[in-house]
């Protein structure tokens, strides 16, 4: 029996080294990967660096840094709707990135539709400006390490005999709580403006949305590709999508590559 229990042991332990092995293995052919596409990009192979960045996305890594590269090697290869995609799939993941910001805007300004948003209030602009300033994880983090703090602080209120020392921990721990409860709301909005309100990027030259999800039903106005529609409903083979501007339409559900 004793025998037994060690050839288990002995098992599960080269189980975890082919796994860690297999891992380690599996990092350095995608840092080998990124390499050769960081290098195809620089020397201007922006076809072969596409190829191998979609390689990597393949094999199951996603990273904003990625994505990003991958709008840049598109829109150097002036495939702007395919930039503008990857541009917003990396700014999903970093949304105050300045650099992502600043060159989707741009491919934005070399399509063919400028649309133009609809006008919000200041309290609105302010309130989407603060929970963008994070993703959802790092919103998610903050309000963890707040939420330890509190505890530190009150342990400190509870403990110390020094009057100073507890005022100032008391109002720490308001403070972090305060910082902890908005952590928490931003963290939900920014998951909820980037993972669940859907969205996509139309790839057609030139699309004619219709009143109705029929071919004979009314033609309400005109989109091209590259884009960016909230998709607001799906039923068949089409979608309803809703412009910057407030425009509806439906379209075909093919002709949008999700965000």
């Amino acid at each position: 029996m004793k025998f037994f229990h060690k050839n288990i042991t002995f098992t599960i332990f080269n189980i975890l080294l082919l796994i860690m092995s297999f891992n380690n293995t599996r990092a350095a052919d995608l840092n080998s990967l990124v390499m050769q596409a960081n290098k195809a990009y620089t020397v201007g192979q922006y076809y072969y660096a596409i190829d191998l960045y979609d390689s990597i996305l393949k094999s199951g890594y996603a990273s904003s840094g990625l994505y990003y590269n991958l709008g840049n090697a598109y829109f150097k290869s002036n495939q702007m709707p395919y930039a503008i995609l990857y541009y917003e799939k990396a700014k999903k993941l970093s949304p105050s990135n300045d650099n992502i910001n600043f060159n989707l805007n741009l491919a934005n300004t070399l399509i063919t539709d400028k649309i133009d948003e609809i006008p919000r209030l200041f309290y609105e602009r302010w309130w989407q400006a603060l929970y963008s300033l994070f993703s959802a994880d790092l919103w998610a983090k903050i309000s963890i390490i707040t939420v330890f703090l509190i505890f530190i602080f009150l342990a400190i209120y509870l403990i110390s005999n020094l009057v100073f020392l507890k005022k100032i921990s008391f109002s720490l721990s308001i403070i972090f709580l305060i910082i902890s409860v908005f952590s928490v709301i931003f963290a939900q909005k920014q998951y909820n403006h980037s993972f669940k309100d859907q969205a996509g990027i139309v790839f057609s030259p030139r699309i004619i949305a219709k009143s109705s999800p029929d071919e004979n039903s009314i033609d309400l106005f005109v989109i091209h590709e590259g884009t960016k529609v909230q998709i607001k409903d799906n039923l068949g083979d089409w979608s309803e999508i809703k412009l910057a501007n407030g425009n509806r339409g439906w379209i075909k559900k093919s002709l949008i590559k999700p965000i």
